[in-house]
């Protein structure tokens, strides 16, 4: 079935989305520039993409969703966890989703797409909280601080994620070949449908 995604290697996936969910906790934590408006700037947003880039949509979904919360837990910010949860879950979702949806082909070209697509999970996050922020746990006025915040570590992540992706190759640390079986411009079931449609 076209669209669904193919784990050759079940073992190796939950090893490295772990490793992954682990990198974005800690990149959460060790870059923690604390606010004014009670948050704190961090490039957890960095190891999202790069989850996103390097296997699937659900792997960056959890990612990020659970590296974030982990992260806030642990950092004693209790008040933001589940909405982190969501929001950076829905952004390793969405980057991952545009990733894999659309054909690829391994060029300058696509290197510039990956970071549109990182730009849009960037807005996602920046929208998120300040929507959070501004009308369940915060104020406007600390929201627009953190929307400025927010702005900066999204720009911040996307120019980590690009220099570790690229130029230092850490794509290639994860062999897509032998975990999901297909080549590594391919993250999708390409199955032809059945006459019936299904």
């Amino acid at each position: 079935m076209k669209g669904v995604i193919k784990i050759k290697n079940k073992t190796k996936w939950l090893v490295y989305t772990a490793l992954m969910t682990a990198i974005t906790a800690v990149a959460a934590m060790v870059v923690a520039i604390p606010s004014t408006d009670s948050g704190y700037t961090n490039l957890s947003d960095a190891i999202i993409f790069m989850t996103a880039v390097m296997m699937d949509p659900i792997a960056a979904l959890i990612a990020g969703g659970f590296g974030t919360f982990l992260a806030d837990l642990i950092l004693g910010s209790s008040h933001t966890m589940f909405f982190s949860l969501a929001i950076h879950g829905i952004e390793g979702l969405v980057v991952g989703l545009l990733i894999r949806l659309i054909p690829r082909k391994e060029s300058k070209l696509q290197y510039f797409l990956d970071s549109v697509y990182m730009l849009i999970g960037g807005v996602i996050m920046v929208v998120g909280y300040y929507l959070a922020k501004a009308f369940i746990y915060g104020t406007p006025a600390t929201a627009l601080v953190s929307m400025v915040r927010n702005i900066i570590q999204a720009a911040s992540s996307i120019v980590v994620a690009n220099l570790l992706l690229y130029p230092l190759k850490i794509k290639r640390l994860v062999n897509r070949t032998d975990l999901y079986g297909e080549s590594p411009q391919v993250a999708v079931s390409s199955e032809p449908h059945s006459e019936n449609g299904q």
